[in-house]
């Protein structure tokens, strides 16, 4: 096999054009095995030395066969001049490190030669061995011998280095609907589709805008499948062989930021002791996804502008600016608008990322598909089980339908997971639903927090309140009740609304929500 793969890298490798990226998505790549590559294979020679490496592991263990239409996890490792991808395996474990005998092996001087440990699984986490210089997930350093959970698009900084959960793509996959959550072409042949008019319209755009190369923007509430819908616009794009990369603009402080998204020269910052390219190049050929585009800094924005004008990218401490080719994807579950009306998102940026707006409606406004999507979810949960699919009844549908659905379809899918774990009969009844939610009276109060509530939304007569949208004023009032239900504790509450911290302090100044004091016990 080893051979063979040999033979197909150089033949792609050969017919690389100069001063071209070649595109992750037409490497062959395979699981990761015991044993580390006995070399990376390079792009070939260009004037900026960037280079692709595609790790081919020696096995010990009977030969697995990639999958055909490379579908899978696999980690994108940006380095200093250079950019590498590993496939991941589907559960176990991998050693990440400078040492030869790590299965991914960073070429970098601050990484420890037995760096950390990355386990793949139902649940993914990364845990530090013991290195020098620490590794840091989402802006916080992993202590020795903890884990840290991860999800995909989350980055792992070790070093100068920056590794990326990814998830690949088929190369020929129909239009899912976003909320089937990569469910297969045989689910959804046995399921109608859902009869909703708004996102049937919501699907026809994403279908047109995926054809061109203009850039898209996906809003909507949280959990509603911004992310799967961004990823189907790439799919069923003409760059669907191209890499898919994802970024979490919320994810990373400024200056990091703009190290990773632009890249870096060596000496353009203190620290800087080698080279590295940028996200935007490594998505060269393909679509980059910006997640929660609207946590970017003004300073970020207008970096962010200027490439999309010119269609250059010019690196940290660079003097040269260098070409690009990616199509621009970004989501965000705030009213742009609304942000640049108060000055806090550059209003020529909009206009920019702004070719086509796909909007989804919340699961509350689209009831009618709730009995689609849980059987859905029943299905895949049951394949990974090896169980048979329990019947969802008349008076459990009911009573789904009624529920307000503050976390969208992330909500429904975590709730049907939950009713099947606990269903041992042939049909989901009552009692497997959460009491909390849908039982009030069999749930304990909570004792009432030290201050006194929130205070609600200010007089309608206000003309704060009247200047803003149905969906604005619920969403502060989900934000008042969360912070209510968490005794005023935002993390928490940050947790239960679905999104991150900084996400919900920036909220609560703009719907002037005053801040919750610390309790005496803090």
């Amino acid at each position: 096999m080893s051979s063979q793969f040999d033979t197909v890298l150089y033949n792609k490798l050969r017919n690389t054009r100069m001063g071209r990226v070649v595109r992750l998505a037409q490497l062959a790549q395979v699981p990761l095995a015991a044993s580390p590559p006995a070399r990376p294979y390079s792009a070939g020679e260009r004037g900026e030395r960037l280079k692709v490496h595609t790790t081919v592991p020696g096995s010990q263990q009977p030969q697995v066969v990639p999958d055909a239409n490379g579908v899978g996890l696999f980690l994108l490792v940006v380095g200093s001049d250079s950019y590498s991808t590993y496939s991941l395996p589907q559960d176990g474990s991998v050693s990440i490190g400078r040492g030869e005998t790590n299965q991914v092996r960073i070429d970098d001087p601050l990484a420890s030669r037995n760096h950390a440990r990355l386990h793949v699984g139902d649940v993914m986490f990364v845990e530090d061995l013991g290195s020098v210089n620490g590794t840091r997930v989402r802006e916080q350093t992993v202590p020795r011998g903890e884990r840290i959970a991860l999800s995909i698009g989350d980055t792992i900084l070790i070093g100068k280095s920056v590794l990326i959960i990814q998830q690949r793509a088929p190369k020929r996959a129909p239009l899912l609907r976003p909320e089937t959550l990569r469910d297969d072409r045989s689910v959804l042949a046995v399921i109608p589709p859902p009869q909703d008019q708004a996102m049937q319209r919501v699907h026809q755009l994403a279908e047109r805008a995926a054809a061109g190369t203009i850039n898209v923007i996906v809003t909507g509430e949280t959990g509603v499948g911004k992310e799967l819908m961004s990823e189907t616009v790439h799919r069923m794009s003409p760059r669907r062989e191209g890499p898919y990369v994802c970024l979490n603009c919320a994810s990373l402080s400024e200056t990091l930021l703009e190290s990773e998204l632009f890249g870096h020269e060596r000496g353009a910052f203190t620290g800087a002791h080698q080279a590295k390219a940028g996200l935007i190049e490594a998505a060269a050929g393909g679509s980059l996804f910006l997640d929660e585009v609207g946590e970017l800094s003004m300073t970020t924005q207008a970096k962010l502008l200027r490439v999309l004008e010119t269609r250059e990218v010019t690196r940290l401490g660079a003097l040269k600016p260098r070409r690009i080719d990616v199509r621009f994807i970004a989501a965000t579950n705030r009213d742009l608008e609304a942000e640049v009306a108060r000055g806090a998102f550059r209003r020529d940026l909009y206009f920019r990322l702004n070719g086509i707006t796909l909007t989804i409606p919340p699961l509350r406004d689209r009831r009618s598909e709730i009995p689609y999507l849980a059987g859905i979810f029943i299905r895949r949960i049951c394949r990974e089980l090896g169980r048979p699919e329990p019947q969802l009844p008349q008076p459990v549908l009911q009573v789904l339908d009624h529920y307000p659905w503050p976390g969208n379809i992330r909500e429904l899918k975590n709730m049907i997971e939950r009713a099947v774990l606990l269903c041992d009969g042939p049909a989901i009844g009552l009692d497997h639903l959460p009491a909390e939610k849908f039982d009030p009276p069999r749930v304990a109060k909570p004792t009432p927090p030290p201050h006194p509530p929130l205070a609600a939304a200010p007089a309608p007569s206000s003309p704060d309140e009247r200047s803003r949208t149905p969906t604005q004023q619920n969403e502060r009032l989900r934000i008042i009740e969360a912070l209510n239900a968490c005794a005023g504790n935002q993390s928490r509450a940050a947790e239960r609304l679905g999104i991150s911290r900084r996400t919900l302090v920036t909220k609560l100044d703009t719907y002037r929500i005053p801040r919750p004091k610390k309790s005496l016990e803090d």
